[in-house]
């Protein structure tokens, strides 16, 4: 589904006013939108199908009453009456704005009020995996009397498509961020240290593997397998079951797809040849430079600082094994999830007996 959201702006008064999107609401569009843009509380956009030749507008969705402090908003949907029902295309635009609100404004919790009898915002929001809280009556004045309106929340560590999971072991746990398509990044914390990253905080403590300051509880706390129990998108899922076999001896080699969303290109041509170095196996930042030279050894030696750089921005540590590249004098450095967890991964991979998998997980 191709609806992308487009911040309003002032040139949009014509198209928005052609449309008759804001009739209901006001006359005067052009200060309607300078309200809006020069509100810290408001954000609107302009929702379209990219796919549709004309490129005619969806609706309007915002966000009001934005608040930094209480990281929360509510959700407004100025919808088109040409789009019938509740269309794909409408639900995909809500969803824009829910994943925006969650993982660029780092909004925790997002409300919507929706008329009793608007059956097609009610089928978008409950498709957009919102839950009613409950009934209002008389909260929204429109056509000249007061409705009955259900109130729906979300928090962003509900949210089904996007979240992420955390796989214990011994000296840690290892983050697994991503949806149902991409395993976006993986990262270190260490028992007893708060989480810092906004979305791994609120889950955490959501799921129990936290106290309420965002401090990972110590290992071995019985939180952390109820937690392996619940539901992630279908690709963070399945990274943390190969993960647990990873960390239970079971597996060398995974199978998920790691090609980081970000990164220079030649930060991503590190982490590709990182990827081939098989388990268990060390080369140093040197080796790596040698292969991206094509085995030129001047140009290999000014290029190892920057091969060390890039696998410290590993995105990926575990899935792209930067852990397995060491100093040519055999010293443990650059890498992103500190020294320590370097340290046990080599030792995790070099020592120890490797377990046939017997499809039962074992304790970690």
């Amino acid at each position: 589904m191709s609806v992308v959201l487009t911040p309003i702006r002032i040139m949009d008064a014509a198209k928005i006013k052609d449309t008759h999107l804001l009739s209901a609401v006001t006359d005067d569009v052009p200060s309607f939108i300078r309200g809006v843009l020069g509100d810290p509380h408001k954000r609107y956009f302009l929702a379209t199908d990219e796919d549709d030749p004309e490129k005619a507008l969806l609706g309007l969705f915002g966000l009001e009453n934005i608040s930094k402090q209480h990281h929360r908003a509510d959700i407004v949907m100025i919808l088109s009456e040409s789009e019938e029902n509740a269309s794909p295309r409408l639900s995909a635009a809500l969803d824009r704005l829910i994943r925006l609100a969650f993982f660029e404004m780092e909004i925790h919790r997002l409300s919507v009020l929706i008329r009793v009898d608007d059956l097609k915002a009610e089928k978008m929001v409950l498709d957009c995996h919102l839950v009613q809280e409950a009934v209002l009556e008389d909260v929204l004045y429109q056509d000249g009397r007061y409705h009955d309106a259900g109130l729906f929340f979300m928090l962003d560590s509900d949210y089904p498509d996007y979240s992420v999971g955390f796989v214990p072991f011994r000296k840690g746990v290892l983050a697994v961020r991503g949806d149902n398509e991409t395993v976006e990044s993986t990262k270190f914390y260490g028992y007893g240290t708060r989480i810092e990253e906004t979305l791994e905080r609120n889950i955490a403590i959501r799921t129990g593997i936290a106290d309420t300051d965002g401090v990972l509880k110590e290992a071995g706390s019985p939180e952390y397998k109820e937690e392996m129990n619940m539901s992630f998108p279908k690709e963070v899922q399945r990274c943390m079951q190969e993960l647990y076999e990873y960390f239970g001896k079971r597996r060398t080699v995974f199978s998920i797809h790691a090609v980081p969303l970000f990164g220079s290109e030649f930060q991503k041509r590190v982490w590709e040849k990182v990827s081939k170095i098989p388990y268990g196996v060390t080369i140093s930042y040197e080796d790596v430079a040698l292969e991206l030279t094509g085995g030129d050894k001047a140009s290999a030696r000014n290029l190892t600082r920057a091969v060390g750089a890039a696998c410290r921005d590993n995105p990926l540590p575990v899935l792209i094994p930067c852990h397995r590249v060491i100093g040519k004098d055999g010293r443990l450095v650059g890498f992103s999830g500190g020294l320590e967890y370097k340290e046990f991964l080599l030792n995790h991979e070099m020592f120890g007996i490797h377990i046939a998998d017997t499809g039962e997980r074992k304790s970690l």
